[in-house]
């Protein structure tokens, strides 16, 4: 694990331990185990930390998806189904604190942080248009997918990891349902 890494480790721990409002330098610094002069080194300002964490939660659910579509690559709806796949695996790592940290701290620091995030939901959008025929079957799951996120970032009733695999299982079905 680079350093980066855990810096955003660290982040997202005093996130979902302290609240978002204790998220500063100093205590990110403490809890990776660095001076804040160390921390500083990779990142200018608290903003910057957030920015990084944003591209590298993004990143990696990128490369999930990436993934799924090489194997997938003669299947219906490739893109759709990725999706969902690398939202099961993102689970499964457990990436998905940081991801849900990192939005959540875009959201209360500076919206314009938000950009990645909406990039890559624009792309989501334009991709499932093109694969998926009824556009209530591609906001049904990327609502469901965003809802288990979500559900694990405030820690609403989230489900257990036997319910999520349910749950994603039952949106392929529905993928698969668009194609009949």
């Amino acid at each position: 694990m680079s350093k980066k890494e855990e810096i955003f480790e660290a982040a997202a721990k005093t996130i979902t331990e302290k609240g978002l409002k204790h998220l500063t330098l100093s205590r990110v610094a403490k809890e990776a185990n660095m001076t804040k002069a160390g921390l500083l080194y990779h990142f200018s300002s608290k903003e910057e930390l957030i920015n990084e964490m944003n591209e590298y939660a993004i990143s990696n659910f990128q490369n999930l998806l990436d993934h799924h579509q090489e194997n997938l690559q003669s299947d219906k709806a490739v893109f759709v189904k990725s999706f969902v796949l690398a939202t099961l695996d993102d689970l499964e790592l457990q990436n998905t604190v940081q991801l849900c940290t990192s939005m959540l701290a875009t959201m209360s620091f500076n919206e314009e942080l938000l950009k990645p995030w909406r990039t890559f939901y624009t792309e989501f959008k334009k991709r499932a248009d093109e694969e998926i025929s009824d556009p209530a079957t591609s906001h049904l799951i990327r609502l469901v997918c965003d809802g288990i996120w979500f559900s694990e970032m405030f820690q609403l009733e989230p489900l257990q990891q036997k319910e999520k695999a349910l749950l994603l299982k039952r949106l392929m079905n529905v993928i698969e349902e668009d194609f009949i």
